[in-house]
């Protein structure tokens, strides 16, 4: 049958071990040791709950500071994303406008070619209508000279 000390709670098996055991127990300097002990436990706890209650506060605080901060993160990401789409349309607005005015520029030269080729084919007409009356001219007189060559004879 076991024997258990009524101070510390061992287990013995022996009757003599556990007599020998509790006068270890016995010594009044051993029972104040022990009470300080206890004590200096009991203080240990309360203040590890209380630095545990701390930590946990802290640790809430933090919580929401850094929620905060991951908000103000965001509208700033918000505010960059918003910044470079208005720059991307502006930049595409830009490009467009560049390419009307190529087109434009593109048309007037087209039309100044348009107007020169049409000037240069006028040119042209006008020459050889006149080389076709100069023909015309030619052929007149030498019908009248052989006319008149022929009415003379």
């Amino acid at each position: 049958m076991p024997h258990e000390c009524p101070h510390c709670g061992r287990v013995f098996s022996c009757h003599t071990a556990l007599r020998n055991h509790i006068k270890t127990h016995g010594s009044r300097i051993d029972r104040i040791l022990e009470e300080i002990a206890e004590e200096s436990n009991q203080q240990a706890n309360e203040e590890g709950v209380e630095q545990h209650d701390q930590i946990e506060s802290d640790i809430v605080m933090n919580y929401e500071d850094q929620e905060l901060v991951n908000v103000e993160e965001m509208d700033i990401e918000d505010d960059i994303e918003e910044e470079e789409e208005e720059e991307e349309v502006e930049e595409e607005e830009e490009e467009e406008e560049v390419e009307e005015e190529e087109l434009e520029e593109e048309e007037v030269e087209e039309e100044e070619e348009e107007e020169e080729l049409e000037e240069e084919l006028e040119e042209e007409l006008e020459e050889e209508e006149l080389e076709e009356l100069i023909d015309d001219d030619v052929q007149v007189r030498f019908s009248f000279k052989h006319i008149s060559k022929s009415v003379a004879e």
